[in-house]
């Protein structure tokens, strides 16, 4: 009975193996069959739920563009009224114009158009005269503003929160301190703000630089000859006189005050020198002064009793 038993026992056990093992195994190929049918859909949903992502990250992407557009014409005014024209057909602005005359006229206009009008702005500026020019910017500011909005919203909550703050405060030094740092806060959201409205607007509307400049003559296009000759230089010597008139002029109030300190060096000079010379002729005109008498012997100055003075050397 004992060996009989412990056979059934194995049979037993080795029946429960490899049902366990069967079972083990159509739990395994299940599994995989599942996710091996589920990956292909779950990849899909996942590259579908990327792919509109995407999409709307480029269009959100914030982009200031500038441009600047050479155009050459016969006709500057004309031209310039029909790009004025242009830009407010596309309900942009002028935002600055200047013009100049002369052997070459030229006009030069800031314009600001819708950024998404831009492209067919410049094709429309090809239409008007010759486009000699185009250059074109495109700057990715997404971050900045995202960064400028974000500092906006944090300043909007902490001055928020400063006002309630300064509400409910009873001290003085609170009071003060609160008021200053409201202040502050208040500054820089302004500042903020402002510099967030600019950088909105330049992503908005598109600047446009546009010179126009009539065409200038061919280099080999002038006459020669005698009379080119002639005239080149009649316009020089012209030149040459208006140059030196010019630097007369410029010179000038100098040369007027170093005649002035000039003439009175010279009188001064002419004085001292007139002085010296009158000085020596008086020298040499003085008389002589006599020399005077021995010791021993003096002269008598009276006189005698007829009325006449003794001859010098007589005793007295």
């Amino acid at each position: 009975m004992t060996p009989m038993r412990t056979t059934l026992r194995r049979l037993g056990a080795a029946t429960a193996l490899t049902l366990t093992a069967l079972l083990l195994a159509g739990c395994a190929n299940g599994s995989s069959s599942a996710e091996s049918a589920g990956a292909p859909q779950g990849v899909a949903q996942e590259d579908a739920g990327q792919a509109p992502m995407a999409g709307a990250a480029e269009e959100d992407r914030d982009v200031v563009t500038t441009g600047y557009v050479g155009i050459q014409t016969g006709d500057v005014p004309g031209v310039r009224e029909q790009v004025e024209a242009l830009v407010e057909a596309r309900d942009g602005r002028i935002d600055a114009r200047s013009e100049t005359g002369g052997d070459v006229i030229s006009a030069q206009l800031t314009a600001r158009v819708p950024a998404e009008d831009y492209d067919a702005f410049i094709t429309e500026l090809r239409e008007v005269g010759e486009v000699v020019s185009v250059e074109t910017s495109a700057v990715d500011v997404t971050l900045q503003k995202t960064d400028m909005a974000s500092r906006v919203a944090t300043l909007e909550a902490s001055v928020t929160s400063l006002r309630g703050m300064l509400s409910s405060a009873t001290e003085v030094d609170d009071l003060l301190a609160i008021e200053t740092t409201l202040t502050e806060r208040s500054g820089e959201l302004q500042s903020l703000r402002a510099q967030l409205e600019v950088l909105e607007e330049s992503i908005t509307y598109s600047t446009v630089s546009i010179s126009i400049s009539s065409d200038a003559p061919a280099p080999g296009g002038e006459p020669a000859g005698f009379l080119a000759g002639l005239r080149d230089g009649m316009a020089a010597l012209f030149r040459g006189f208006a140059a030196f008139w010019t630097a007369f002029g410029f010179a000038l109030p100098g040369l007027v005050l170093l005649t002035v300190l000039g003439a009175a060096a010279w009188l001064i000079v002419r004085l001292s020198v007139k002085g010296a010379r009158t000085r020596a002729a008086r020298r040499t005109t003085a008389p002589a002064v006599p020399p005077p008498a021995p010791a021993g012997r003096q002269t008598s100055t009276r006189p005698s009793a007829s009325g006449d003075a003794a001859p010098p050397g007589a005793a007295s």
